[in-house]
């Protein structure tokens, strides 16, 4: 059986263009944005997730147990609770209690300062220097 050969290859265009979806992914992308969707939704990962767990505590333990919670986290997140001036701050205390701790991120290991810090010995000298001074 033989090919036909007086068929003409000239009607046939490139599919994309039949269907119209030669610009396909550009027309699909919001015009208003160039934000991805997922990164609003990734946002607020964390304060979504506090909110079931603390939702999950008031319903399994009652709402005093609720608010317990939210005093720990209140008082832990006060600047003079648990920190030293002279050292920098690591909000660990914070992270024990909301669980961000045994999370591995990217500040962790590559988001880190490359400053020094300040001696801690000379700097709590300089202050009972100064509360002496003062008094």
């Amino acid at each position: 059986m033989a090919l036909p050969t007086n068929e003409s290859f000239a009607s046939v265009k490139s599919q994309e263009t039949d269907y119209g979806c030669d610009q396909g992914l550009l027309q699909r992308a919001p015009v208003t944005t160039n934000v991805h969707p997922l990164e609003t939704s990734e946002r607020t990962y964390r304060q979504r997730q506090e909110e079931h767990q603390m939702n999950f505590a008031v319903k399994a333990y009652g709402l005093g147990f609720g608010l317990h919670l939210k005093h720990q986290r209140a008082a832990v997140g006060c600047p003079s609770i648990g920190h030293m001036g002279c050292l920098p701050r690591s909000n660990a205390l914070i992270d024990a209690l909301t669980g961000r701790d045994l999370d591995l991120e990217f500040d962790d290991i590559l988001g880190m300062d490359s400053m020094a810090v300040a001696n801690p010995h000379s700097v709590m000298e300089n202050q009972q220097k100064a509360k002496l001074f003062r008094s």
